[in-house]
């Protein structure tokens, strides 16, 4: 039986596991500081974003650097699901090539079935968004290597 999870379980469950994916390629306290960045510049076109909170757990007692009110439950989860695909692309940018090469194919890999589900549910294939990404590159390689010529 297929669980249908919370917009706002979705979202903290994905950012929670960006930050601790990105947190291993960088520090975690220069994965928190951008994942709020990303957010406070996506809620412009996100109106629901001010209802996520990143916080640096380094100085706090509790573990959850991502908190997510319930008020995005009310969204439409193809809208939502429009924003994690932003964030996940924002992301992979921020972290540069090096460490953003393989986030996206991590975080298929580390954030379950259920949430997968979810997120094709919200127009998400994180198969797609990794080919897209590897085939950018390529093109990019392509460009660069005309140039030379």
């Amino acid at each position: 039986m297929k669980v249908q999870n919370k917009n706002s379980d979705v979202i903290r469950h994905v950012l929670r596991t960006l930050v601790n994916i990105s947190g291993r390629k960088t520090t975690e306290g220069y994965a928190v500081s951008i994942m709020d960045l990303l957010i406070k510049k996506l809620e412009k076109e996100y109106n629901f974003l001010k209802h996520v909170e990143i916080r640096d757990t380094r100085f706090l007692e509790d573990d959850y650097s991502v908190s997510v009110m319930s008020d995005v439950d009310f969204v439409p989860p193809t809208e939502v699901g429009k924003a994690i695909h932003d964030i996940i692309i924002s992301m992979n940018k921020s972290l540069g090539k090096n460490a953003g090469h393989f986030l996206i194919k991590e975080l298929s890999l580390s954030i379950g079935d259920n949430y997968h589900s979810s997120m094709n549910d919200m127009g998400i294939d994180l198969g797609l968004m990794q080919l897209e990404y590897e085939v950018s590159k390529l093109e990019k390689r392509v460009m660069n290597t005309r140039k030379t010529e």
